[in-house]
């Protein structure tokens, strides 16, 4: 019995220093805290138009954004886009970019990123494995069969480079 109240008072004072210590990492600031993430194989690339394996999406998923991201309840909402109007037909879709979107190194993301990136993943020299996510747009499918030009693709920025219609 005597040891059970050691054993038990131990625990007791271990559970409290660890408490302690926890409440006390959740009072720095954020620019004193690090994450360190691990993973169960390398990152195969971290080039978008070539991903294929689950650990590099993941790990690009970390630092990249879109134009919507997944919200609570898996409901979708804007990212980088702040709006999108739809035409009545429904096929011209325009995005309007968050202003203040930046590359990692400080330069403003515009709507010719975008272009440049999804006229790159359809390009059939990039052998992109997704480009058929791209089949909705004008040009899209001709485009990956070799039969456009990568140029021809519906997408274009529009008014400023801001604003991106697709």
């Amino acid at each position: 019995m005597k040891k059970s109240k050691i054993i038990l008072g131990g625990l007791a004072v271990m559970t409290s220093t660890l408490l302690a210590a926890c409440g006390a990492s959740f009072s720095k600031t954020a620019a004193n805290q690090k994450l360190n993430w691990m993973e169960e194989a390398e990152l195969s690339t971290i080039d978008v138009s070539k991903i294929m394996d689950d650990v590099s999406f993941n790990q690009v998923n970390q630092v990249m954004e879109g134009l919507y991201t997944l919200g609570n309840n898996a409901k979708v909402k804007n990212a980088l886009a702040t709006k999108a109007t739809v035409s009545k037909d429904g096929k011209t879709w325009t995005f309007k970019i968050r202003k203040n979107a930046k590359w990692s190194n400080g330069q403003a993301l515009t709507a010719k990123d975008f272009v440049y990136s999804w006229k790159r993943t359809v390009d059939p020299k990039t052998a992109s494995e997704y480009s058929y996510l791209f089949s909705g747009i004008k040009n899209a499918d001709a485009i990956v069969a070799g039969k456009k030009n990568a140029s021809t693709l519906g997408i274009k920025p529009w008014a400023s480079t801001s604003w991106l219609s697709a």
